[in-house]
């Protein structure tokens, strides 16, 4: 559980409060809101008692709206009264329903009678969603470790397609017809999602997950139902989350990244752009991946070796325009690839 002090703790800035004088005119109050970087200060007698809070929503709606004069005008006069306060041990949640009930955005944070802080609704927002963020994140890594932990040969696969994935989709973006849909807050959903892209593979039989060598016809069409198995996992949780985008992010990934722009892949056959984006990106951080990797069936290939195949799948396997964007920040790719063991090795002998 979250505590208030938690928050402040966070904060840049010490967590004191800020005061000032009920006499002081709100051009004051302004200034030494803009000097700390903070949105609300209180409001203190020369006894140093607390007489109410001053916040910016206050100087903007009982100032500037009504078109009074900012200099002439005292804080006492568009300060609120009284101050809420809460304790220092006092839940997220309990200062979000003090908030609601009293109809306020800020509460004065007291120990022992002394004011510490003010915590915002603006805190309390961004500090759930860094916490919600972070335990989406390790649920993912955790579900696709999961997945990883039954086909050893993967190794680091998944840190270094998630990096892949992240300098493609960054240089992808800068086209002008991808910057509205490529922007920063996607371009990271697409990055931590991207790890569950095989979470499928729990639904394989070890006898074709695990056997050492190439699959034969009919493995490999056992093998091909990973894409389906994960898709539909996937879409059922977002089934009961249907506002959770990470969700529908990894079931595009993990159903619809073997498919190929000319819709010879699978397991749909889609073609083209009806192959979700975050899917045609991917596609390509995880085949050349697996073509700089070692395997039991084929030695790591040099990074020039990968590119060219890559140049060869451009508008058959791969969107043309994803291809260009790796042929752009191929070098990128290429230290990526030099921290895989087995791809420097692989180098360092040819």
């Amino acid at each position: 559980m979250t505590t208030v002090m938690e928050v402040l703790g966070s904060q840049d800035a010490p967590a004191g409060i800020v005061t000032i004088a009920p006499e002081d005119t709100v051009v004051t109050a302004a200034r030494t809101m803009r000097q700390h970087n903070i949105g609300c200060l209180v409001v203190a007698d020369a006894d140093g008692r607390i007489t109410g809070i001053i916040s910016e929503r206050d100087i903007t709606g009982r100032v500037v709206a009504r078109l009074a004069d900012p200099a002439k005008t005292l804080v006492r006069d568009v300060m609120t009264n009284p101050v809420v306060t809460c304790a220092r041990e006092a839940s997220l949640t309990e200062v979000q329903g003090l908030m609601h009930k009293c109809r306020i955005r800020h509460v004065a944070v007291v120990d022992h009678g002394i004011p510490v802080g003010m915590v915002s609704t603006r805190q309390i927002v961004a500090r759930q969603l860094v916490e919600e963020g972070e335990m989406r994140n390790v649920a993912m890594l955790s579900l696709a470790k999961l997945a990883e932990s039954r086909d050893p040969e993967t190794g680091a696969h998944l840190e270094r397609v998630r990096e892949f994935t992240r300098i493609l989709a960054l240089r992808l973006s800068r086209l002008e017809r991808y910057a509205d849909c490529l922007d920063q807050r996607v371009v990271e959903l697409m990055r931590v999602t991207s790890v569950l892209h095989d979470i499928g593979k729990v639904g394989i039989p070890d006898s074709v997950l695990l056997k050492p060598g190439r699959l034969d016809e009919t493995e490999f069409e056992i093998m091909k139902t990973h894409a389906e198995i994960g898709a539909r996992t996937l879409e059922l949780a977002l089934q009961v989350l249907p506002d959770a985008d990470f969700l529908r992010m990894a079931r595009d990934i993990a159903g619809f990244h073997h498919e190929r722009f000319d819709g010879k892949g699978y397991p749909c056959k889609l073609a083209g752009e009806r192959i979700p984006l975050p899917a045609r990106i991917f596609a390509v951080a995880d085949v050349y991946d697996a073509l700089v990797s070692k395997r039991v069936y084929k030695k790591a290939f040099t990074h020039t070796v990968a590119k060219n195949i890559i140049i060869e799948g451009k508008g058959t396997q791969f969107d043309p325009d994803v291809v260009q964007a790796f042929l752009e920040c191929q070098e990128e790719f290429h230290i990526v690839a030099c921290e895989n063991e087995d791809y420097a090795l692989a180098v360092a002998v040819t």
